[in-house]
């Protein structure tokens, strides 16, 4: 479902740039906190790609629910 979102052409920019934001914080080496302590590094990955994919999917809710009331 992540990907569909991403790559849908219907799919508002602020949802994608939400879920790429999630994507690149996952991908790259640098992190708030550095994964070599005792799975903490791995906790703060998952938290951060779970809240930013989570509030996308909240925006779009919203703006389905925006398009569905006009």
């Amino acid at each position: 479902m992540f990907f569909r979102l991403l790559f849908q052409r219907e799919t508002p920019w602020r949802v994608r740039a939400l879920l790429i934001a999630a994507l690149v914080y996952l991908l790259l080496p640098f992190d708030l906190v550095p994964d070599w302590i005792l799975g903490l590094g791995i906790v703060d990955d998952l938290t951060i790609v779970s809240f930013l994919t989570w509030l996308a999917l909240r925006l779009l809710e919203k703006d389905t629910d925006e398009n569905h009331s006009e």
